[in-house]
């Protein structure tokens, strides 16, 4: 079997084949004319400080450039309103617009316009906030108003020129620092969004930005190509397979599915991670099966096991969902991004986890059970029984897959390949008593993904420096480290 890390230069490899067969960089070849542009848009965020954001849905109903001279030029404008939830997006990059025609020019600004957003927070403070919200309650984030944040830069674009724009939403920025009485998100404050042109350090040579864990159900799919639409949102992405996609498949156990490149099929659930290329294509690097057939399944993060309920009870803020249709209160629209849902797991299912980019490097153990739980997990179950009496959502968990946990902190040291991570959420600690307050974090050379640094030892991965993390989170009784990283990101 390769090495992870053969199997990602080889991806890598692929993207750089796919650019140069599709054209030079600044060769424009969809439907464009001679006086066109081409550009390509990602959003990702730096999450808020000093308070525990546990979901964030951000609508983005329209995207503009402001030109030297003359009107607005439009450059995404859906259809229908297609929410971004910011708290994934502070280790991965969303898809936003992609090969779009603009005439070539100089622009000064870029326009966006956002819709009402909403979001949900753990009250940490020692006071009560927006009104009713009690210390150590998860509460609804006062949203912000929609409006459209003008973004200044220098931009040039020429005649057949492929270009990206990163947008760099700071949710940090837009939350209103917490006082005695209010927690509340403002996109017209400063510094809100910034607008950068240069692919980050990391990104795979070939490529503009890369887009990691998209999940959803497989809707077209061909020996050449995939097409992928998530549940919530309804946004597909379509991507290039090539002879560098690697394949994965989460435990047969959960997902029926022994070998993720004979199982997958239209209808397949997987997590899909792409290139966004040079060249404006979404190559796909790895295909992860969740589920050889779509059936009803809720993803989020763990708030809280209950302390007054029996074990296996979790309280958790959804961050994805499958729907079949068998169920209406999984299916409606209300139930959405930070939509709260009390999971019971029923007697004698599996407990097992999906290990996507390091499947080839680690066999973890620290999840094999109910009282594996813990709050800051990010976890997938299989569910029926779901329902919306007064008290919320409720369902019932058949089989529980541990995925990947998203969280922020600081550098605390560093030892080689690994490094300890300081300032972690607040609620991670309160609930679990046997993780350190700076717990360990070991990544791996032949499979962890860094974004912004090189690796551990690049000269901005300091001690003190800010630090987002997409990692396997295990019992810290039964598992040395904690985490277990797939992705590192330094903002």
């Amino acid at each position: 079997m390769n090495s992870k890390c053969s199997l990602l230069l080889s991806v890598f490899a692929a993207v750089l084949a796919l650019t140069s067969c599709s054209g030079s960089k600044n060769s424009c070849t969809t439907n464009c004319t001679t006086t066109d542009a081409i550009v390509n848009i990602t959003l990702f965020d730096i999450p808020a400080t000093g308070i525990t954001v546990l979901s964030y849905s951000l609508p983005i109903v329209g995207i503009s450039l402001t030109p030297s001279t003359g009107t607005a030029v439009s450059i995404y404008s859906p259809t229908s309103i297609v929410p971004i939830e910011l708290t994934r997006l502070q280790t991965e990059s969303a898809l936003i617009a992609m090969d779009v025609q603009v005439p070539a020019g100089t622009y000064t600004a870029i326009n966006v316009t956002l819709a009402t957003s909403s979001g949900m927070f753990i009250n940490e403070s020692s006071s009560v906030l927006n009104g009713n919200c009690s210390v150590g309650l998860v509460c609804p984030l006062l949203g912000g108003a929609a409006t459209t944040v003008s973004i200044p830069m220098s931009l040039t674009l020429n005649s057949g020129q492929t270009t990206w724009l990163g947008l760099d939403v700071s949710l940090n920025n837009a939350i209103t620092a917490p006082t005695t009485t209010t927690v509340a998100a403002d996109f017209t404050q400063a510094n809100t969004f910034a607008a950068i042109t240069t692919p980050r350090t990391g990104t795979p040579s070939g490529a503009f930005d890369t887009i990691g864990d998209f999940i959803g159900t497989v809707t077209a799919l061909s020996p050449s190509s995939i097409t992928v639409q998530n549940t919530i949102t309804g946004q597909s992405l379509t991507a290039t397979l090539s002879s560098g996609t690697h394949f994965d498949a989460a435990p047969s156990t959960y997902s029926n599915c022994s070998n993720g490149s004979s199982c997958i099929a239209k209808g397949s659930v997987v997590s899909m991670d792409a290139a966004l290329t040079t060249s404006s294509t979404l190559v796909a690097t790895e295909v992860d099966v969740l589920d050889a057939a779509a059936i009803d399944e809720v993803e989020g993060v763990i708030i809280y096991p209950l302390p007054n309920e029996p074990t296996g009870v979790v309280g958790m803020i959804l961050a994805d969902k499958t729907s079949t249709g068998d169920s209406a209160t999984l299916g409606a629209s209300t139930t959405t991004y930070g939509t709260p849902i009390l999971v019971t797991a029923s007697t004698n299912i599996n407990y097992v986890i999906d290990e996507k980019n390091l499947s080839n490097i680690i066999t973890p153990v620290g999840f094999s059970g109910s009282g594996d739980l813990l709050a800051g997990q990010q976890i997938r179950a299989q569910v029926t029984n779901v329902a919306s009496p007064t008290s919320g959502i409720t369902a019932t968990a058949t089989n529980v897959l541990l995925r990947w946990s998203r969280f922020s902190g600081s550098i605390n040291t560093v030892a080689g390949n690994n490094f300890s991570v300081a300032r972690i959420p607040t609620y991670m600690n309160v609930f679990n008593a046997n993780l350190p307050l700076a717990p360990l974090v070991f990544t791996y050379s032949n499979g962890t993904l860094f974004d912004g640094v090189t690796g551990t030892g690049d000269p901005n991965f300091v001690v003190g420096k800010s630090v987002a993390i997409r990692a396997l989170y295990l019992n810290p009784l039964t598992s040395t480290p904690p985490f277990q990283a797939a992705k590192i990101r330094v903002p």
